[in-house]
């Protein structure tokens, strides 16, 4: 009997994804890789990976289209985008709601974070796309995406997330998916625009449930097709090593973040057990929601549902990773 080929996964390396990357997970006749996520999404697109973690807006995108990949309802990414938003401290913008009219920096106008960010501003605040100037110092990666008619954006190049274009006064706010460094002498000019952005968080996840997803794990279909197990091995791998991760972050020993055990257990308070859920029922509401939202801002050109974007088989699979409390005797090292 002729042996199956070996597949390939691309991923990019976290606490949750680390024991697929060093072996303490394995996945039989699959080699996993990490490489920058923008590689992934591209390897996957031209055949080179079978699977790959990919921008969750790309993939609906492409989805849509009908490019042949299918996905797993796993999320190794995601933020909350409320401690991303960042101003100077003399722009005068306290709120989301003094945006109207101003000058926003994004990384691209079609990425995941910065459908959520329109989606909050005109939900939460009453503020149009079309009321704001949005300059991006990414291009947008695929050539048939579209800004739709009476939205301005800009090009506007920037060597550090848009801190220099923020510090010289080229836009009045910055939405990232991440921290910019900041040089110390002009750290005390920039600012985040919710000033007790812990507490606005929290009340957002009570309200909405969202602990925003921006990246998942993509399949072509013709990997699907020549092994249909494959997805639900995917699944169950993800699974475990989530589960890794989770009994790894008890061990507070292993970070040099003198609070986390305070951390860990606010965490566990307001998340439950499963603060990183995978699987499309723990997700349906965040997914529909990131959907309405890119039909409504002309990304999708019809309103997909959930059930429709990922792998059948997938969709189905009950995932069953638990964070405990406490350190466990013997908990695994993952690094």
């Amino acid at each position: 009997m002729p042996s199956r080929r070996e597949m390939s996964l691309a991923i990019l390396r976290y606490d949750r994804t680390l024991p697929l990357l060093n072996g303490t997970v394995k996945i039989p006749d699959v080699f996993v890789m990490e490489t920058p996520s923008r590689i992934s999404a591209e390897g996957l697109v031209s055949g080179l990976f079978d699977a790959a973690e990919m921008p969750l807006a790309r993939y609906l995108f492409m989805r849509e289209r009908g490019d042949p990949i299918t996905a797993l309802p796993i999320f190794p990414l995601r933020i909350f985008p409320h401690q991303y938003m960042f101003t100077r401290e003399d722009a005068g913008i306290t709120s989301p709601s003094d945006l109207r009219g101003k000058n926003v920096m994004i990384h691209a106008y079609f990425i995941t974070p910065s459908i959520w960010y329109r989606g909050i501003m005109k939900e939460d605040y009453g503020i149009l796309p079309t009321e704001v100037t949005w300059h991006h110092f990414w291009p947008d990666r695929d050539g048939r995406m579209r800004v739709p008619e009476g939205v301005t954006t800009a090009y506007t190049p920037s060597e550090n997330f848009g801190v220099d274009r923020l510090l010289d006064g080229t836009v009045d706010c910055l939405m990232l998916d991440t921290t910019p460094t900041v040089p110390d002498s002009d750290r005390h000019k920039v600012v985040r625009v919710f000033k007790d952005v812990g507490g606005v968080q929290k009340d957002w996840y009570r309200r909405t449930g969202y602990n925003v997803a921006i990246h998942v794990i993509a399949v072509r279909q013709a990997a699907v097709d020549e092994r249909p197990a494959l997805t639900e091995e995917l699944c169950a791998a993800f699974d475990e090593a989530k589960s890794i991760a989770y009994l790894q972050m008890q061990n507070e020993w292993a970070t040099g973040l003198p609070l986390m055990r305070t951390y860990l257990d606010e965490t566990r308070e307001l998340f439950g057990d499963d603060p990183w859920p995978y699987g499309l029922v723990q997700n349906w509401g965040q997914i529909d929601k990131l959907l309405h939202y890119s039909n409504d801002q002309g990304f999708l050109g019809r309103r997909l549902s959930p059930e429709e974007i990922f792998e059948q088989q997938a969709a189905k699979y009950e995932f069953t990773s638990r964070m405990p409390h406490g350190s466990r005797p013997g908990s695994p090292q993952i690094g």
